[in-house]
């Protein structure tokens, strides 16, 4: 069976997302990491751990969407089901991510995407 064109959509906006979120770790890392040098006490502490949270929400937000964009472009259903995961997790980045991801829970909700899948 021939990969619908959606697919291929939807794996280059997970591969963009990682990329994206790979850009963030990074940004954080050298950045934001070595300034918390220059606080005291609390105020490091509470930088420490916000900065922790956050790295480990973006480093999630990369892996699921590089398995899932692998997954999508090898036509397994585990790439369904960690898009769909991450499709959800856009909403939240408005403008761009929140239609990428209304897009995404359509398309990949579709009988014909489903059976796609299973066939495979």
């Amino acid at each position: 069976m021939k990969r619908p064109d959606g697919i291929l959509i939807l794996a280059i906006w997970q591969f963009f997302a990682a990329v994206l979120s790979l850009a963030g770790v990074l940004l954080i890392s050298l950045f934001f990491l070595p300034a918390m040098a220059w606080l005291y006490d609390y105020a490091r502490t509470g930088a420490a751990w916000g900065l922790s949270i956050l790295l480990f929400f973006i480093g999630t937000y990369l892996l699921v969407s590089l398995i899932g964009g692998i997954g999508l472009l090898n036509g397994r259903e585990y790439g369904r089901l960690f898009s769909l995961y991450q499709a959800g997790a856009s909403l939240l980045l408005f403008p761009l991510g929140t239609a990428a991801g209304i897009f995404g829970l359509i398309y990949l909700n579709r009988q014909d995407t489903r059976m796609y899948f299973k066939k495979l």
